[in-house]
């Protein structure tokens, strides 16, 4: 009998270490495939334009030249499409999070006739394409004057996103009713219950929000080749492509469009890096049953 169960143990040990194995080997292919366009952009960015000429093609550079960082920045003017995006991000993203998490609430917490159609009519919105509306909010743009300003960027966002209201809904029914009513029991109204006790317990969903538009409005070159007419308005989504238009009328420079993909590329990947941690869990818990 102790032999059996020793054998049968055995057995399940390996078949445990082959599918670790199995697994650890799809995540590791997954890994290298993920991550080697980013590496090949940032070795790219480092070769010298003779580099690029050689055959076969080198993956590392023969040696590190920097001068591509310089000479992208300046062909473009990169410091002040910078500034223009990070406002247009900075407002954007508040008025996500304000929208979202009052809707959110809203949804979750406020009895009222038709609550649950009217949610179901709100998450029916994302079934319509972008390239169905984008005539139709150009010309409402057009005639009150809002094209070629920022606003046809910044002020939609706080008409609360449906995906955004989703997630914050979500996390809403992860909350206990017992701390409603003891607030309701101090005296507090709905608003305070909502600014009190539990908007400040959804930091997790309000950072994987944060992250979603700040991502989102980052790298939006379609609205803000759209809307956007001025140079003093330009972002660095159009930046980018201005550099590459100009690398494409003279003569072709790899390095350059890599450099600044590099430069460009990097407010996105420190900002999922800072709030990775509050994104997962924040992702999870919206995926519990509400109560």
């Amino acid at each position: 009998m102790s032999v059996l169960t020793a054998s049968w143990t055995k057995s399940k040990t390996t078949q445990r270490r082959l599918r670790d194995l199995l697994a650890y080997t799809l995540l590791a292919v997954g890994f290298v495939w993920f991550i080697f366009p980013l590496f090949w952009v940032i070795m790219g960015s480092l070769k010298t334009f003779e580099d690029f000429n050689q055959i076969p093609l080198r993956i590392f550079p023969s040696e590190l030249y920097l001068g591509n960082y310089p000479s992208a920045w300046n062909s473009v003017p990169f410091g002040r499409y910078f500034i223009n995006t990070a406002i247009i991000v900075s407002l954007s993203v508040v008025g996500e999070l304000i929208s979202a998490s009052i809707v959110g609430f809203g949804f979750s917490r406020l009895k009222f006739w038709g609550r649950n159609f009217l949610f179901m009519v709100l998450l029916s919105t994302m079934m319509l394409p972008f390239w169905v509306v984008i005539i139709p909010r150009f010309l409402l743009y057009r005639d009150i004057g809002w094209v070629g300003t920022w606003l046809p960027l910044i002020v939609p966002s706080y008409f609360a996103n449906p995906v955004y209201v989703f997630l914050m809904r979500q996390f809403f029914m992860t909350l206990p009713s017992e701390l409603d009513d003891a607030a309701k029991i101090d005296g507090c109204n709905e608003l305070g219950i909502f600014w009190r006790i539990l908007l400040p317990l959804t930091k997790p969903v309000l950072a994987t929000i944060a992250i979603f538009s700040f991502i989102n409005v980052w790298t939006d070159f379609v609205k803000q080749v759209i809307y956007l007419s001025q140079d003093s308005t330009y972002t660095v989504a159009i930046g980018l492509a201005f550099l590459r238009w100009q690398i494409a009328q003279g003569d072709p420079v790899p390095g350059l469009l890599m450099a600044a993909t590099v430069f460009t590329s990097l407010p996105m990947i420190a900002i999922f890096f800072i709030g990775q941690k509050y994104m997962v869990r924040g992702i999870a818990l919206t995926g519990r049953t509400g109560t």
